[in-house]
């Protein structure tokens, strides 16, 4: 009869208390997790690019992909400053087996006043693409914000991506 009287409040405050300390952990993580999964996603996607880059100066023969890229400038003229496709059953297959998935497209790009005319050949979808512009030797491609540096393989044969990092 003289027991003291439970104190119910302070266990219900825990059990008020704790379902906003999940939802809390919720809305801070999953931003978070969203956000670090688009960063390792894209810098996959970036290793994975300059994989194919490095293989390309260990297995290519410079001289055979200008002399395959000029005769392609030579046989798809690109004019009016339009560009034309090349098809893909044309792109040799020491390029299209560069990467794991064939090029996305290839294509004859002009000579403009500023630039040699070259064959440029993508890869990549979604938001990250990446490539090779191939040209004579004199050729040095026009970077821009999109692909804001070119790394040299070998003088007029450059590959660029969609990041301004150095390679991976």
């Amino acid at each position: 009869m003289n027991e003291a009287p439970s104190n119910a409040s302070s266990a219900s405050k825990t059990r008020k208390r704790f379902p906003w300390v999940k939802a809390l952990a919720l809305v801070l993580c999953v931003p978070v997790l969203f956000i670090g999964n688009f960063v390792a996603a894209s810098l996959i996607a970036i290793h994975k690019a300059d994989s194919g880059f490095r293989k390309a100066k260990q297995t290519i023969r410079p001289e055979e992909i200008r002399a395959w890229a000029l005769e392609a400038i030579k046989n798809y003229p690109a004019t009016n400053g339009y560009s034309i496709t090349i098809p893909k059953s044309e792109i040799p297959s020491y390029l299209k087996n560069l990467y794991t998935t064939s090029p996305e497209n290839a294509w004859v790009s002009p000579k403009t006043g500023d630039s040699e005319g070259c064959v440029m050949i993508m890869w990549g979808g979604g938001f990250f693409h990446w490539g090779m512009n191939i040209g004579p030797t004199n050729f040095v491609p026009r970077t821009n914000h999109q692909y804001p540096k070119a790394f040299m393989l070998s003088p007029g044969i450059y590959y660029l991506r969609e990041t301004s990092w150095g390679l991976l």
